[in-house]
């Protein structure tokens, strides 16, 4: 078997639009492991969110899992082993950055995140998250910003023109959309594809053992690192342009057509 790993984004790759996990890409995933290779949930989503998920949707996968767009990795049972949190003097001036602009962002904290005023950004979320809601006054006047990642919610193109200033502003940070309107600011050894990189190298396996998929810019880093970077039919016109394999949308199991072509099957590129 040459893929041994495959990393699976999981908004709009794995799961459907409406978020939900067919029944047969259940079953590619868990017999993928049962052949001997690790099946590992890539996602933005932070770890506590990835584990309320996993058992609601009634997964039973014993890899380590990529949470947070990359800066954290966690074993099967949820403890840390990676985090690479963005360097607290840069947070904080993100946040100014943020406050000077009125622009909603996040920060995290263990199962918590953190914001400074209730608004529909939160809604929306905790809808999504499943993650605990602090409402905190004083965010901005903090002046130590630990945090593995920053979320900003916006209407797409606020997203789009921020996304453009910011990296200009802070080359320093990997910035990224999750979703058209998230925009997610990592440290830059905190993404997708340097997790996967030391995950690899932990479980000693090399970039042509691996399966990378996705659907947007946050996935690109890990699509490139892969051996075989895959894109799902949904995915952004330049996540498509650096893959090496397009498969289905995520509403017709994408995902499972390249575990079963791939790693049941055993094809190769």
């Amino acid at each position: 078997m040459q893929y041994k790993l495959i990393a699976i984004d999981m908004d709009k790759t794995l799961l459907t639009d409406e978020s939900l996990l067919t029944e047969r890409s259940k079953e590619a995933m868990e017999a993928a492991e049962k052949k001997g290779a690790y099946v590992v949930l890539a996602t933005g989503r932070m770890a506590a969110n990835v584990r309320a998920l996993v058992e609601k949707l009634g997964l039973n996968l014993h890899s380590p899992i990529i949470c947070g767009g990359g800066s954290q990795v966690v074993d099967k049972d949820y403890n840390l082993i990676y985090s690479c949190n963005i360097v607290p003097d840069v947070a904080k001036q993100v946040l100014d950055f943020c406050r000077d602009n009125n622009i909603y962002c996040q920060i995290f904290e263990g199962a918590n995140f953190i914001f400074k005023k209730h608004m529909p950004q939160t809604d929306t979320y905790v809808g999504i998250s499943g993650l605990t809601p602090v409402e905190d006054p004083d965010i901005f006047e903090r002046e130590h910003v630990d945090t593995p990642k920053i979320l900003i919610i916006e209407d797409e193109e606020t997203i789009k023109k921020l996304q453009v200033t910011l990296r200009e502003k802070f080359p320093m940070l990997n910035i990224g959309t999750s979703r058209p309107t998230f925009l997610e600011l990592n440290n830059p050894d905190g993404n997708k594809g340097v997790a996967l990189k030391v995950l690899a190298e932990k479980l000693g396996l090399s970039r042509d053992e691996l399966i990378a998929i996705g659907d947007n810019q946050i996935d690109a880093s890990m699509i490139e690192y892969a051996g075989l970077g895959a894109a799902v039919g949904n995915a952004l016109p330049e996540i498509k342009d650096i893959a090496d394999y397009i498969s289905a949308d995520n509403n017709n199991e994408g995902v499972t057509e390249v575990i079963e072509k791939f790693i049941i099957n055993e094809e190769t590129l």
